[in-house]
């Protein structure tokens, strides 16, 4: 049986990137408000919570993976303060200045993949980011698609979910 998923962009949608665009130090993360409490709601209803990320600085050597899934760690330790948790990460190491790819949103490779792995029904899963990249690459995998005002509260946005309170 398909489930259901709440895909979400990672920097300006759960956490905060308006003082580090790159945010690879665990020091440097802060959630964004409400994000766990949307978190939690979403679990609580059932979806799978997955985080499609374009990780470009990886590309440019500023940071490396090592430093992308510290902080994703980070992140899940953080939501642990909200009973909430992310049930997988994937993210696009490429940078298109650099190099081309397929996984770099807005392709969709990223957004099959956690499909493939997950078992997940794309025509009522969600996705929710703060970028143009972020929408079109849920648009394209046949995924309603929200736009956030970047590093701002996704209350409303998750209200408008199936099933989530």
């Amino acid at each position: 049986m398909k489930t259901r998923a709440v895909f979400f962009d990672r920097d300006g949608v759960i956490n905060n990137n308006a003082n580090h665009y790159y945010v690879f130090r665990p020091a440097d993360l802060e959630l964004n408000p409400d994000i766990g409490e949307c978190i939690h709601k979403i679990n609580e209803a059932g979806y799978k919570v997955i985080v499609i990320s374009n990780q470009g600085g990886i590309s440019k050597g500023i940071y490396d993976s090592i430093d992308v899934e510290t902080v994703h760690a980070e992140i899940q330790r953080q939501l642990q303060h909200y009973n909430a948790k992310i049930d997988d990460f994937f993210y696009c190491p490429h940078h298109d200045k650099i190099e081309q790819c397929l996984c770099r949103k807005p392709n969709t490779l990223l957004i099959e993949k956690a499909a493939a792995v997950h078992n997940i029904d794309l025509a009522n899963s969600f996705l929710i980011g703060d970028s143009r990249r972020d929408i079109e690459a849920g648009e394209r995998a046949g995924i309603k698609s929200f736009k956030l005002e970047a590093n701002t509260s996704a209350l409303k946005v998750v209200s408008q979910i199936p099933d989530v309170n």
